[in-house]
């Protein structure tokens, strides 16, 4: 499958590849967003941590999301060396 022909069917090996790139790319957005932990001051990270989490906890998100932002509040707090109350 090729932007230039949409319709064209992709083989599974395509799809692998496809999927492999993007989670190549969530991996290295992840990496850059938790690096922000050591860019911010303590309140700003504190307060991005404490976002984090209570968006983790936001009923109107799937599990899996919910999960993946208490992980990414988690690494922010573990770079940041500053605990969330």
């Amino acid at each position: 499958m090729t932007v230039e022909k949409p319709e064209e069917a992709m083989t599974f090996g395509e799809l692998l590849e496809v999927i492999g790139e993007q989670q190549r790319k969530i991996d290295a957005l992840e990496l850059a967003f938790s690096s922000l932990a050591f860019c911010l001051d303590e309140k700003a990270n504190k307060l991005m941590i404490h976002n984090l989490t209570l968006e983790s906890q936001n009923e109107n998100r799937d599990p899996a999301m919910k999960k993946y932002l208490a992980r990414i509040a988690a690494a922010l707090e573990k770079n940041s060396g500053t605990a969330v109350e």
